[in-house]
């Protein structure tokens, strides 16, 4: 997560980027990633308020759109400093692993 984005969200926005966090796990989800469809958006606001609606803060942002019915969030993907020393160890495990075999 880029911290500064999700600091500068207004209440009711950071309240639905948590609702997503929250959620979306339960709903079969990936939180990692920064696009979202439509369809689990709709999914997070029944899970979270019971209405199909999506904020129009998403919706209506041109600069949110990434193509017809995915948007934007790049506030949701939640990486520690020990989360990208994670990744950055099982890269390295999977490279040495490829020198050992080829």
């Amino acid at each position: 997560m880029n911290n500064e984005d999700y600091n500068n969200l207004s209440n009711r926005r950071a309240a639905y980027v948590d609702a997503i966090r929250e959620h979306a796990s339960d709903l079969g989800i990936d939180i990692t990633k920064d696009n979202y469809s439509r369809a689990e958006l709709r999914q997070v606001s029944m899970a979270w308020k019971g209405k199909i609606w999506i904020p129009n803060w998403i919706t209506h942002d041109q600069s949110r759109r990434m193509g017809r019915g995915v948007f934007s969030l790049p506030e949701v993907p939640v990486v520690t400093d020990k989360g990208a020393n994670v990744i950055a160890e099982v890269a390295q495990e999977v490279t040495n692993e490829e020198l050992v075999t080829a």
